[in-house]
């Protein structure tokens, strides 16, 4: 027998929710997947493998995440978000069982497509869905803790990984964070996630006669600049994410302070989550977003000019709370928009073009400098990205506010 899951609560009665969803953030997200860099450096220092073989193993591994994404979208619909993260940890334990024991490069690209397919599964999607559907009270805020997370995860596992190399190696520390990451969803999944589907809202507004083809919903008012308030900001913040230390180091900054600022902006996006989510709460998400990516808009004009120490640690602060602040945020708006019906699909497939376009921007911010031998075009397409997205969300009509809730079905 199916149950489904109670919607409408506060965080409060969804506390195991997302209480497991942070600590599923902190050790998948913050561990797994923003400790890549430290142990692509490790492996080309031991290894004879190309830098170019190692890049592609892990853009073939954030492929892989994104293709899945609609489908664990679709999984959580129907099945709700055990079923997908299930699989997620197997394949993650695939994954893991070949990296410490591989010898080949290709081996590497076959573990990273498990691991994104992994990661994707159970990581990135299902409890984001779970969250914004179950948590009707303080969603922002609730959202805002779970991804919260990630950022807070980085910040432990990072030097946590390096270290572990410099004593006993990458082989070593890929089956001490291996382990980690499979074991933790487990208990997770035991007793904290919810069972079978999840109960959403009452929908007035459905459609009757049956189901609507996913991409046809897609056209419905709203859609488009949802989406363009979800792709032009990834496209923009991955860039940076894998550029900005370069940069600073090209325009004058040293390398350790450039790796700081680096560092800065991925603890500071944690509180812009945590406290974005509290402010959209308060005052809205579609204000709070609009806010958001005016800041967003003055963080890269400061960018621009970050030669100067003033500059480049304003730019900081600014960066990382509009970013963590988007992060927490648009699922909301999205569950307007999109209604709680096919949610997870049809976020998936919006996740999906945000995903792809992360995975763009750093390339052709790559070939600009290759171009030019600098970065200044490179920030101002940055620039533009984030200022036509703030104009969107500027004109973009607030969501209507979601009906009642339904009543819980065993």
């Amino acid at each position: 027998m199916t149950v489904a899951v109670r919607s409408g609560g506060g965080i409060r009665a969804a506390l195991p929710l997302v209480t497991a969803g942070f600590v599923i953030s902190f050790v998948l997200v913050g561990g797994g997947i923003n400790t890549v860099s430290v142990f692509v450096n490790a492996i080309a220092a031991t290894t004879d493998w190309s830098r170019s073989q190692l890049s592609l193993a892990v853009s073939v591994g954030a492929l892989s995440a994104a293709l899945v994404t609609p489908l664990v979208g679709a999984a959580v619909d129907r099945f709700g978000v055990r079923v997908p993260m299930t699989i997620g940890v197997v394949l993650l334990g695939c994954g893991f069982s070949v990296l410490p024991v591989m010898h080949a490069a290709w081996q590497f690209v076959a573990a990273n497509v498990l691991l994104g397919a992994g990661f994707g599964a159970c990581a990135l999607l299902p409890v984001t869905v779970a969250v914004t559907v179950c948590v009707q009270e303080r969603t922002g805020l609730a959202l805002g803790l779970v991804t919260a997370g990630s950022s807070l995860g980085a910040l432990v596992f990072a030097p946590a990984a390096q270290m572990i190399i410099e004593v006993s190696g990458w082989r070593s520390a890929y089956v001490f964070l291996g382990g980690i990451i499979v074991l933790t969803p487990l208990p997770f999944l035991v007793f904290a996630l919810p069972r079978g589907r999840l109960e959403r809202p009452t929908n007035a507004n459905a459609a009757a006669g049956g189901p609507t083809p996913a991409l046809h919903e897609l056209r419905r008012p709203g859609v488009a600049p949802l989406a363009a308030i979800m792709i032009l900001p990834g496209l923009a913040s991955f860039s940076v994410a894998v550029h900005l230390v370069p940069y600073l180091t090209g325009i004058g900054h040293a390398a350790s302070i450039a790796a700081a600022a680096l560092g800065a902006t991925i603890g500071i996006s944690a509180v812009g989550k945590i406290a974005g989510g509290y402010v959209a709460d308060r005052f809205g998400a579609i204000q709070t977003v609009r806010l958001t990516m005016t800041i967003w808009v003055v963080a890269f004009a400061l960018l621009h000019h970050a030669s100067g120490a003033l500059a480049l640690w304003t730019f900081v602060p600014l960066y990382g709370l509009a970013l963590g602040t988007q992060v927490a945020v648009v699922p909301a708006i999205a569950l307007a928009v999109l209604g709680p019906e096919r949610f997870g699909t049809l976020f998936g497939l919006l996740q999906l073009g945000n995903m792809l376009a992360s995975a763009v921007g750093p390339i052709v911010s790559g070939l600009i400098f290759d171009a030019s031998g600098q970065y200044g075009a490179a920030v101002l397409l940055w620039i533009g990205t984030m200022i036509i997205a703030t104009a969107i969300a500027w004109k973009m009509r607030s969501p209507m506010p979601l009906p009642p809730p339904a009543q819980a079905v065993a």
